[in-house]
């Protein structure tokens, strides 16, 4: 996992100590948050810094995106909801946008 359950947690505002089915959700809602981060970027997450170096590179604005995601994903596990709005997430979009890689012209 990029980020740490803990963190994960934390960013969720839930008990550190919550069952191992709520973690295994968890789980699963931070790899659909960093698959839609590297399509939307077109890149994997980290990324390499350079062509032959082994460093890679997670900045905190790609992080602080994958965490409101997770928290979307979240707060909107049922498919529908009543009386609701439903909207883009601008703000993941600003936070990632400078990293994308592939736009052409």
């Amino acid at each position: 996992m990029l980020i740490p359950m803990l963190e994960i947690k934390s960013h969720l505002r839930l008990p550190l100590d919550v069952d191992i089915e709520v973690d295994a959700e968890l789980e699963r809602l931070h790899d659909a948050a960093v698959d839609y981060a590297e399509q939307y970027l077109g890149r994997s997450i980290p990324w390499s810094v350079g062509e032959s170096s082994s460093e890679t590179f997670f900045p905190a604005s790609v992080k602080q995106a994958i965490l409101i995601l997770i928290a979307d994903f979240f707060e909107n596990r049922e498919q529908h909801v009543i009386g609701a709005s439903v909207a883009s997430l601008p703000t993941v979009e600003r936070l990632l946008h400078f990293y994308r890689i592939g736009l052409g012209v």
